[in-house]
Order: structure tokens, then sequence, then C-alpha cells
């Protein structure tokens, strides 16, 4: 569990790790507008005109340059309100959402980005974090381990593998296993539950030991955790795993659960292949 010290900037605009406080001093980025508006750096992601996520260096006392990731929230349409409101539902706008869950998957152990900044105004919001470099996406790490063949029963890297080339495929089931049991057993569920959203640091792509979570802006904490959210993690997880074999899906179901599964199991594992079709066909419809 790692916690964080914080100091409120720009009459409580403001929030920042006590720790990146000199260096957005120095860099002249201890404001909520300096931030907000800063045209520094590369967007990153920009798939919304309101959400905008770029990329920026600041180099600190050593000489050294920091890579941090800004995602910036402006004011959003009416129809962000209303499409959760007609699916009974909270909405989950600007960055404050994110921030906490970042706060809370680091309470609980789960590795993640590192926080940096947030800064609430008027309606708008912007998070900042420390960038995780020399990643790759799991998604990017399976293809390289599990892509041949057209899928992954086909491929014998996937049902018949030697102990060497098993060992990476199995530690990265286990650590997803783990990071998802105590990400639920903590009360959060992530709602963007894909390997897109796993970072692996490049030098243990052949041994595989620690995974990152990333992209937190639909997390949300609740206790007790209902099964619904539970299931849509796991089929979201099971969708975009496409190139993992039964075995390996049994293996990370075990993990998961801590035991052998059983026939009480088999309610929620039909569940899961359900929401895992209704993620495939809404995918294959917007062509995603």
């Amino acid at each position: 569990m790692k916690s964080f010290q914080f100091e409120q900037l720009d009459g409580g605009a403001l929030t920042v790790s006590a720790e990146f406080v000199p260096l957005l001093q120095s860099s002249g980025l201890d404001s909520f507008h300096a931030l907000m508006n800063s045209s520094d750096g590369t967007v990153a992601k920009n798939l919304l005109a309101e959400r905008t996520t770029t990329r920026f260096e600041l180099t600190d006392d050593t000489g050294t340059a920091r890579v941090f990731y800004i995602k910036r929230h402006r004011r959003p349409p009416w129809k962000e309100y209303v499409k959760p409101w007609l699916r009974l539902t909270r909405p989950i706008l600007g960055a404050e959402n994110e921030w906490r869950a970042i706060l809370a998957f680091h309470e609980c152990g789960i590795p993640t980005m590192r926080p940096v900044a947030l800064g609430r105004r008027n309606g708008e919001s912007f998070l900042v974090t420390e960038g995780l470099e020399g990643c790759i996406k799991l998604s990017d790490w399976m293809e390289r381990y599990l892509g041949q063949g057209e899928n992954a029963s086909s491929s014998p890297r996937a049902d018949s593998r030697d102990s060497e080339a098993a060992a990476p495929v199995n530690a990265v089931v286990d650590r997803l296993a783990a990071i998802a049991r105590q990400m639920h057993s903590s009360g959060l569920h992530h709602q963007d539950f894909y390997l897109t959203h796993f970072l692996l640091p490049a030098e243990q792509v052949d041994a595989p030991q620690k995974v990152h979570v990333i992209d937190l802006g639909r997390a949300r904490q609740c206790r007790p955790l209902s099964a619904r959210w539970v299931v849509k993690d796991l089929a979201q997880l099971n969708y975009s795993a496409s190139r993992f074999s039964p075995a390996d899906r049994r293996r990370f179901l075990e993990q998961y659960l801590g035991r052998e599964i059983g026939p009480g199991d088999q309610r929620m594992m039909r569940k899961i292949e359900r929401k895992t079709a209704a993620i495939a066909r809404h995918s294959r419809r917007h062509q995603l």
C-alpha cells in the first residue's frame, strides 16, 4: 500500500503530490490556468473534443527529463449527462473520479499510475500522472507470445507449450487474476478491463513480474460490489484475451477464486460467457 502527501495550491483549485510541487513551481505550472492551458507536449489521445490527453516532459533539478500525462476535461455536452440518467446510472464526468480511483488502487496495493496533480475550476478539470515509460500493453504482449494461428486454440503455443514457453504466459495469467481478485475484494470495479489497459515493463516481457492497470476514468468503488460489475470486468478481460487458451482461462478463474472451479461456479461462468458474447456483438456493430 502506498500513501501520498498532497498540497493545495492556487486557492485550492490545484491539488499536487508534495514530491512534485517544486518541479511544477520551477516550471511555472503551479496554477490551474497554467496547466489547463499549456500548449507544451504532444497529443496522446483525442477521441472526444471535450477530453484530450497530452504527453509532456519536465526537467528536474538533476537534469533528468520526467514524462507526464495530463488528461483535460472541458465542459461536457448535455448528452453526457442524459445518457447515464436514462440507464439509471450516475454520470462519471471530469477528472476527480479517476483521481480517487488511482488513490484507491494504490491503497489496496494494485500497481497503477502515480498521481501528480488534480485541477478543478468552474466545471473544468484535469488530471496529471507520471508516465509509465518503457512499458508495453498486454494486448501487444499477447500477440507476440500467442499470435500464431487464426485463434488461440489453434496456436501450438496456447495448448501444447513446454515449460519454458508456458512460464511467461502463466505469470501474466496469475498477475491478472491477482489484480482482479484484489480489485473486486476491495469493492473496486474498472469498467474498461481490457488487456490494452494493462502495462508490462519491457524488460519483463520474457519473465513478467509486475503489471500496471491504467485508464481508471470509469473505475468506481462500492461495497458490497454487485455481481453485475464483477461479471462485466471479467467478461471484458475474457473478450480481449482472445489468444488465450481454455486452459489459460481456467487457470485465471481458479487463481481469481483462490480454489478449484466447482459446480457452483457454472452460473457465474455462463454469465461471463453471455456478457463476452454481447461485448463481441457490440464491437462488431460499431467496428471497434
